[in-house]
């Protein structure tokens, strides 16, 4: 598709409207403007249809024999194509229900058949709109992709190893010399904080990598969680772990490089937020059919009510208790959890200490990340 040719696919069983509204969207004056209408009469039709070549907006009547609009809706989110396209609803109905139906689903917007067809182009206007803001965020996403793999292979890699290697050297000639010493000590601490930010970087890279998102296998939560905690424990040995594993919690579809990643990111926040020590509890649970949540709780500083909603963007970072880090780890974990189709959530108090809930679905595919667990 070019990139300044916009496609609408309509899909309707009715004959006589499908053909009215392809008709009228595609005249001169929104020809003119890149429009190119195509048209399916069934929800089969517009999967195989999706699944050659992609549309910009499609108008989805929501009544139809065989698959109904919101099966097709279903179906598109598990076969990952509706994240890219901006589904408008029609109705003949137009009842409240299916407003809230359609747009839980995945639906962007929602018309009545019986508006007149000029008042939908300012909906399929929006689409464009839409789609237009999605293309320069992937592509900002892709450059950010590209610099993190980059500057952290350059600084994390051969960088890091002749810096280390001349501190080495260094270290051995000033060897008796208390105030070279603690030079050399405190570039050694320094160097240790570049490569964290390095293999930090590697993260955000990962995270926005399209690719590594769908590397899909069934993992077991509660088993890749106890290794983590493992892991943790280790190296917080003033902290109580407590398990509360919630029963019949099924098998997670997705990338275990990255829910590790996410986990381990969370733990790893949570046991800087209780240097002096404390209780960690890790809690499962499923929640109706499609999802699964996990409670990661500490009793440390806590975080304050105008700071709770900065935490996971990209760069932020602000630890009262000295234990500063890179700024990354929180946006890889929400990252990560989203790449999923899953959310994340913190709820926190000063003093208190902090609970965040990652909840995902149990197939890759099987909840919209918008609807409600």
């Amino acid at each position: 598709m070019e990139r300044d040719q916009k496609t609408i696919l309509v899909v309707d069983d009715e004959p006589f409207f499908r053909e009215e509204v392809v008709a009228f969207l595609s005249n001169a004056t929104f020809a003119a403007q890149g429009w190119k209408v195509e048209a399916t009469a069934s929800g089969e039709e517009a999967l195989a249809w999706l699944e050659r070549a992609s549309c910009d907006v499609m108008l989805l009547d929501i009544n139809m024999p065989g698959l109904d609009g919101m099966e097709v809706l279903r179906l598109m989110h598990e076969k990952h194509l509706l994240e890219q396209t901006y589904v408008i609803m029609l109705s003949a109905y137009g009842v409240y229900e299916n407003v809230v139906a359609a747009m839980r689903g995945g639906a962007k917007d929602f018309v009545n058949k019986s508006e007149p067809l000029d008042q939908w182009i300012v909906r399929i206007e929006r689409g464009f709109e839409w789609q237009e803001l999605r293309r320069r965020k992937q592509q900002a996403e892709e450059e950010l992709r590209l610099l993190a793999r980059e500057v952290g292979h350059d600084i994390g890699g051969t960088t890091y190893f002749v810096l280390t290697q001349r501190v080495q050297a260094l270290s051995r000639r000033v060897a008796g010399d208390p105030e070279c010493e603690r030079s050399i000590e405190v570039i050694g601490q320094i160097l240790a904080r570049i490569k964290r930010l390095a293999d930090d970087l590697g993260h955000v890279a990962v995270a926005l990598d399209s690719s590594e998102t769908w590397r899909w296998e069934p993992l077991d939560l509660h088993r890749l969680l106890e290794r983590l905690v493992q892991e943790f424990s280790y190296g917080h040995p003033d902290v109580m772990v407590a398990r509360e594993w919630g029963e019949d919690i099924p098998p997670i579809q997705g990338s275990r490089a990255q829910l590790e990643r996410a986990f381990h990111n969370l733990l790893t926040n949570a046991g800087r937020a209780m240097s002096d020590g404390g209780t960690l509890t890790l809690r499962t649970r499923r929640e109706g059919e499609a999802w699964v949540a996990v409670d990661i709780k500490d009793t440390g500083i806590g975080i304050p009510p105008e700071t709770q909603g900065k935490i996971f963007r990209i760069g932020f970072s602000d630890w009262r208790n000295g234990k500063k880090g890179s700024g990354l780890g929180l946006y890889v974990a929400r990252r990560n959890v989203e790449n999923h189709g899953g959310r994340i959530e913190v709820t926190s108090a000063v003093g208190e200490g902090t609970t965040v809930t990652v909840r995902l679905p149990v197939q890759a595919g099987g909840a919209s990340p918008g609807a409600t667990p």
